[in-house]
């Protein structure tokens, strides 16, 4: 993982203000006309899109405490904020590898509509994502039910919608004893 040491002063100052420009524009989501617009993702090598309502905030990757006799995706807690909270590698959880150190840097903190004090680890967002935009490729479900429809951007990227909702209300999500 990246300490504060290995990244430059500007680097800081980018992600500080990519930070600050997606936190006002998470609050303003609320208000705006709903238009279908995306929160795009990136977990290990895997894009995903989230719903901008029902995320938080994104943060540099906190120090995770961690507690003993827990499942192998649970991370640990973080101090986020004021807000203590678990961190989550959904990429383990689905039953892929976890997320290397060098992948997981940064934390999807939930939103509190979603009624669990959490985040998820990512790689890093980059941007947002319009659904007019993007080409249907297929509505396949994974067998988790997180993963929904699949999209493909003008880039040829394709992303995966990611249900926050369905996540927070799994009970496997919750299920953190090993």
């Amino acid at each position: 993982m990246a300490t504060q040491r290995d990244v430059s002063p500007r680097q800081l100052v980018k992600l500080r203000e990519f930070s600050t420009q997606l936190a006002q524009r998470l609050k303003e989501a609320p208000n705006l006309p709903t238009e279908p617009t995306r929160l795009a993702i990136r977990i290990g090598v895997e894009n995903y899109l989230v719903e901008m309502g029902l995320a938080a905030e994104i943060v540099s990757l906190p120090e995770i405490a961690r507690v003993p006799g827990t499942k192998p995706w649970y991370r640990g807690l973080a101090h986020v904020r004021g807000r203590l909270g678990v961190v989550i590698d959904l990429q383990h959880l689905m039953g892929r590898e976890p997320l290397g150190a060098e992948q997981g840097q940064q934390l999807l903190v939930l939103g509190e509509g979603l009624g669990v004090a959490a985040g998820i680890l990512i790689t890093r967002a980059f941007g947002i994502r319009n659904l007019k935009d993007l080409e249907s490729v297929d509505t396949a479900v994974s067998a988790s039910g997180w993963e929904r429809s699949r999209y493909r951007d003008l880039e040829g990227m394709t992303l995966t919608e990611l249900d926050l909702r369905e996540v927070a209300a799994a009970p496997a999500f919750t299920a953190i004893n090993a």
